[in-house]
């Protein structure tokens, strides 16, 4: 394309210089070279506008193909972050309900379970003050963290006790799916481990011996027994063996 340009200007300069030359060089001047050097700049110039007008309709192409492009990137950003974030919601949903059931079902089942337990053995009366706590801490956390979850996680606000006495909503930034999915996922976790907590320590009051029980409800306090009770074995054995010796 810049050669065409250059042997245009070339063909241009001299076609100038021989119309405008002097007299004496224009007699001299073949008629049939002028004719010939026209002829010539009329052909590139032609071919130069015909490539010029090619050329630009390869940019207008291209740029039409990257307009394209653009929006089918911006269209399948859109489908992914939509497939995302459905994605994410079922598995909130699923957490929710998960949490409902653990909350409304499995735990009440298994404080009832325990109670029950407690009341038929006598190692579950000898253990009542550590299953009340047990008990306690089920209820505080079923009534703190099941509400709070499904609130936070599904309109993206939170209650806290006003001044009033009453209810304060608070709206909070909005949570990506990654976001309410921890949360969810970190609550139904703590939730999960209440039920199987409250399920073990009913089996323990149920089937565990005296010893086996204390050392799974206390195991420091089982080592620290234990290791007093070897030590004073320990040295009656040896005040017998004395005696023996004697």
């Amino acid at each position: 394309m810049d050669r065409i340009k250059l042997r245009i200007t070339v063909v241009t300069a001299l076609a100038v210089f021989l119309l405008k030359g002097t007299d004496t060089f224009a007699q001299q001047t073949d008629p049939t070279l002028t004719g010939a050097v026209f002829a010539q700049t009329s052909t590139l110039k032609n071919i130069y506008d015909k490539r010029q007008k090619a050329h630009e309709k390869i940019i207008a192409a291209e740029t039409a193909v990257t307009v394209a492009l653009d929006r089918v990137h911006s269209v399948e950003d859109k489908m992914l972050e939509y497939l995302s974030n459905a994605q994410g919601a079922m598995q909130n949903l699923y957490q929710i309900k998960r949490a409902g059931e653990l909350v409304a079902t499995e735990i009440p089942q298994n404080c009832n379970l325990l109670l029950k337990s407690v009341g038929s053995n006598l190692k579950g009366t000898a253990i009542a003050a550590i299953v009340s706590d047990e008990l306690v801490d089920a209820a505080t956390q079923m009534a703190a963290l099941y509400p709070f979850m499904k609130q936070l996680v599904t309109s993206g606000s939170y209650d806290t006790g006003g001044s009033d006495g009453g209810k304060e909503k608070h709206k909070v930034n909005l949570l990506s799916s990654s976001e309410r999915y921890y949360i969810a996922n970190e609550v139904l976790t703590r939730l999960e481990a209440v039920n199987t907590d409250l399920f073990i320590l009913a089996w323990q009051v149920r089937t565990l011996s005296w010893n086996d029980l204390w050392f799974s409800l206390d195991p420091e306090g089982w080592v620290n027994v234990m290791s007093g009770k070897n030590i004073i074995g320990g040295i009656v054995a040896d005040w017998n063996r004395g005696f023996s010796f004697n």
